[in-house]
């Protein structure tokens, strides 16, 4: 199964709940554990990328930035959308 980004829910900044539709498009039927990755291996992390905006809607965006320093998340904001310094 091959979602596009577009196809999954977008998180808001506080937490929502999600529907039962959304949640059977981007639900695993199990979670296992493969080479120390939920799901399934690096390579193919589309299952692991949908459970994981299912549960950032369900967290909300301003719990979600708690859980790594501000300099990680910098970090990652410039290694995907370029730069922000000006």
């Amino acid at each position: 199964m091959n979602k596009r980004r577009e196809d999954l829910p977008i998180p808001d900044l506080d937490p929502r709940p999600i529907t039962l539709k959304e949640y059977s498009a981007h639900t695993p039927e199990k979670l296992e554990l493969l080479s120390g990755y939920l799901i399934d291996p690096p390579g193919r992390s589309q299952a692991r990328r949908s459970l994981l905006a299912l549960l950032l809607v369900n967290a909300g965006l301003l719990e979600a930035v708690k859980l790594a320093p501000e300099d990680r998340w910098r970090e990652a904001l410039d290694g995907v959308y370029g730069s922000t310094a000006v």
